[in-house]
């Protein structure tokens, strides 16, 4: 098998990042070049898949077989550009890193657990069936929980690792049981690709579940805010291509086979996202709490476009935010690195210092509100249309409110970073956090002119309308100009409360997530103890019986051991039996027959021979008299 045959890139693309994974979790050493290296290796390796693919091309290739199931690596023209997004992006993000990370003591935790992430997204988009997806899930979660808590020295660091782990853990159960319900259907592993046959809603609403956790969708967006306390390389992973976007990912593949009534509810979740976590983003003080909460309003929008019935205007959205959310962590990490911190009262005026990254990071938010002609405004597009010809008003209205409040967290923060004095600011590896920032800029500037074509390729739809083009940039023009004019007193003391608190109505997220989560929690408690209990006193119980099993085999063993004595004995005696009284009587039988025989010669039947016989008795019968009268 030669270098470029499809089956081998499927193994590189997931080889290189885990090897290099392998190699800093066992040298420890902190060194960025091996993990350099497989992010590289990762990239060219899905390049080649995609160019030898094309449009039509598939690979497969078989990982293990059980019976009649098979887990295999499958690519087609979607996926093998997805592998080769996901690669683009992490090579960037790696190359800012090793500045990022350059001096500091958590580096030889942080390069493994990201090559690792890597890796396991990678397997994810590649899996052909539950089994391999489920891993590259899994595995991912595990990384997610080791790169949040890289500073694992601060408490906030190890309170949003265990927060982003135990949600994304508790949704989790979605995919288990939605998967098992999708296999029992088809009767196969394979994920299912064609609309033949349509999943139960039962199976639908389980991996809806398990998508909300992963992409923060209410009620499920608080572990993002956590998730922040990571290192910014972590949550431009996170947030752009990768964790965030699997769930969205899962939808889309299955888009196929999702019954109607399932695909409601998947809209309905959207639109709530798209305009809570909207109004949390405007509200925020902080840059990187606002661009969590920007990362779940931005997948309300393609969960609602999967809901709609366009995957195709969910593709292009889930592509062009991959770059767009990423340009702009690294954006703010590179302000958090100038001035030690993340609100905007500490940022203002960094923009100004920093010409080259803030007009980097206003690329990318301008690409996010929508302005044309960058990467955004086509996937914004393609949105907006695909609500309207499903034509629910509803929707219509809700994501144009969308649009609106997005236009204006993009303005608040851009006027936060540029207005106001701030001294001069001196970062070491400043052209290595540039040089990552600005290549993924680069793609946000022209890949606009290229998103409707590979979305087409793919065998999606993507959807045009005039009037919400129109109306989405009027709200868009709009949106900038309210949040460059934004107060925080704008919005009320018990609103800010409200949004701090995840929204509490109807309990908000404590009633909703995390009271159900401790009532759960008590109830296999109380389980726990009673099943403890129970298998004690059954314990208990053996014990009891043991020892009183012991006594009766103590008493057993005594008559046993008495019977088989009392046996030897008789045996014993019936030995001594055998061989002096039987053989005495046998004696007796022997000189009975003896003297008889002699007898007989005796008896002849002759008169004077018997005479003589009584004769010869007689006298010795006198003699015998005779001597015993002479002894007296």
């Amino acid at each position: 098998m030669n270098f470029e045959s499809e089956t081998l890139n499927l193994i590189l693309i997931i080889l290189f990042p885990f090897l290099a994974a392998l190699a800093g979790y066992f040298f420890r050493k902190g060194n960025a070049w091996p993990h350099l290296l497989g992010a590289g290796g990762s990239l060219f390796s899905a390049l080649l898949l995609w160019i030898k693919l094309g449009k039509n091309g598939t690979a497969r290739l078989e990982v293990m077989r059980y019976g009649e199931f098979s887990s295999f690596l499958f690519a087609d023209f979607t996926s093998a550009l997805l592998v080769t997004v996901v690669g683009v992006v992490s090579f960037f993000i790696f190359i800012y890193a090793k500045g990022y990370m350059r001096h500091d003591t958590g580096k030889t935790w942080f390069w493994p657990a990201i090559s690792l992430f890597l890796m396991a997204m990678q397997l994810l988009v590649l899996a052909g069936d539950w089994f391999l997806f489920i891993t590259g899930w899994e595995i991912m979660g595990l990384a997610s929980f080791l790169l949040i808590g890289t500073w694992h020295h601060k408490k906030e660091a190890r309170q949003g690792a265990t927060k982003a782990f135990l949600l994304t853990r508790f949704s989790d159960i979605g995919l288990y049981a939605g998967a098992f319900l999708v296999i029992i259907t088809f009767g196969d592993l394979a994920i299912p690709a064609s609309g033949e046959m349509k999943v139960p809603l039962a199976a639908s609403l389980w991996l809806l579940l398990a998508v909300m956790g992963k992409s923060a969708q209410v009620p499920f967006q608080d572990w993002l805010s956590g998730a922040m306390a990571g290192p910014t390389p972590v949550s431009a992973l996170l947030h752009s291509a990768t964790m965030v976007g699997a769930g969205a990912l899962l939808l889309i593949r299955i888009f196929p086979v999702l019954p109607e009534q399932g695909l409601d509810v998947i809209a309905i979740i959207g639109v709530l996202t798209i305009v809570l976590t909207g109004i949390t983003a405007i509200s925020s003080r902080d840059i990187k709490q606002m661009l969590a909460a920007s990362t779940s309003s931005q997948f309300g929008f393609i969960l609602l476009a999967v809901g709609t019935g366009f995957p195709g205007a969910a593709l292009a959205h889930w592509l062009a935010h991959a770059f767009m959310k990423s340009s702009l962590f690294l954006g703010a990490g590179i302000f958090q690195h100038a001035r030690g911190d993340t609100l905007y009262e500490k940022l203002k005026g960094s923009g100004k210092h920093l010409k080259i990254t803030f007009f980097g990071f206003a690329i990318a938010g301008f690409a996010l509100a929508g302005i044309p002609p960058l990467i955004g405004y086509y996937s914004k597009d393609a949105l907006l249309a695909a609500y309207f010809k499903d034509g629910n008003g509803f929707y219509m209205t809700a994501a144009l409110i969308g649009v609106l409040f997005t236009a204006t967290y993009v303005a608040k923060a851009l006027n936060r970073l540029w207005n106001g004095k701030t001294q001069k600011p001196e970062i070491k590896g400043l052209s290595l956090l540039r040089s990552g920032l600005l290549g993924l800029v680069f793609i946000v500037l022209l890949g606009g002119f290229f998103l409707e074509k590979l979305v087409l390729s793919g065998d999606y739809i993507f959807p045009k309308d005039s009037l919400s083009k129109y109306l989405g940039l009027g709200l868009t023009f709009l949106g900038l100009l309210m949040g460059w004019v934004y107060r925080e007193k704008w919005l009320s003391e018990r609103v800010k409360k409200s949004i701090g608190e995840n929204y509490p109505v109807f309990g908000g997220y404590q009633k909703l997530i995390v009271q159900p989560v401790l009532w759960l929690a008590d109830v296999l408690s109380d389980f726990d103890r009673k099943i403890s209990v129970f298998v004690q006193n059954i314990g208990r119980a053996g014990l009891f019986f043991s020892r009183k099993n012991d006594i009766l085999d103590k008493w057993v063993n005594r008559a046993t051991w008495a019977i088989g004595i009392s046996w030897l004995i008789f045996s014993k005696i019936n030995k001594i039996f055998d061989d002096k009284i039987l053989k005495g009587v046998e004696n007796i039988g022997y000189w009975t027959l003896k003297t008889g025989a002699r007898g007989k010669k005796w008896q002849s039947g002759m008169v004077h021979k018997e005479l003589a016989i009584s004769v010869v008795a007689l006298l010795i019968l006198i003699f015998i008299l005779t001597a015993s009268i002479f002894t007296l």
